[in-house]
């Protein structure tokens, strides 16, 4: 009884320090992936996005109560390489709020940055911005230049605060650059805080071609937020 009953109120303690906070899951009417129901995915000539919202496993811990990391993977198999941008990516709330990537890197100042990250994940037939080529040394660079967005991409990533972004987080990011016909890309967008405030959630990927900037397609995956104490309910019960 007596280990029983601490449970109850660690579990308790717990959810009053993340109260506001829940998983963010697939909606009912999303689309999920063979054998992975928290990954929501949705293809449209030719190019297939999936989304996890609850798939952080990373330090620091806490990232998820403090912003919102979207497991993103991107196919194109569209016939033309496509343009992978931050601008393009956004969580849009049940009432319209936008919520826009914050990027890992400030973009304006990335060219003779002494900053080098490795990327954690792996891609194929992608290819960084070539503003970008310098901090991601490891990546091929993209053969022509490609449209900037320094002023906005600033401005969010003073988002990050004092302490953010660490060393993995800028390493499981998703690089700005170009998709190539055939390729294919993962890791981490990375959005204001979200699930704090929403219950339902849409990624909307706005995607065009790289070579002559034309809209190839969007993408819309809808999700909801588990609360804390639907979570909560679920391990009390376990318990009981």
């Amino acid at each position: 009884m007596r280990s029983r009953s601490f449970a109850l109120a660690a579990a308790l303690a717990l959810s009053g320090l993340s109260c506001a906070q829940g998983k963010m899951l697939p909606a009912a009417s999303a689309h999920v992936v063979p054998g992975a129901p928290e990954t929501a995915t949705a293809e449209r000539e030719g190019i297939r996005v999936s989304a996890d919202g609850d798939d952080w496993t990373a330090a620091p811990a806490d990232l998820p109560e403090r912003l919102t990391p979207v497991k993103v993977r991107i196919l194109n198999h569209s016939g033309a390489p496509v343009l992978i941008a931050y601008r393009q990516f956004t969580l849009v709330g049940a009432h319209g709020h936008v919520y826009r990537a914050i990027p890992p890197v400030p973009l304006d100042q990335a060219e003779g940055s002494s900053v080098t990250i490795e990327p954690v994940y792996a891609a194929s037939n992608f290819f960084v911005a070539p503003r970008l080529h310098g901090v991601y040394p490891t990546l091929a660079a993209w053969s022509q230049p490609l449209d900037r967005d320094g002023d906005t991409s600033t401005d969010r990533y003073q988002l990050w605060g004092h302490d953010l972004p660490t060393r993995a987080i800028r390493r499981m990011g998703i690089p700005e650059g170009v998709l190539a016909d055939g390729g294919e890309i993962s890791g981490f967008l990375y959005f204001e805080n979200a699930t704090k405030r929403e219950s339902r959630l849409t990624l909307h990927a706005d995607l065009d071609g790289a070579q002559d900037g034309d809209p190839v397609t969007e993408i819309d995956l809808p999700f909801r937020r588990e609360p804390q104490a639907a979570l909560l309910s679920d391990g009390l019960a376990a318990i009981a």
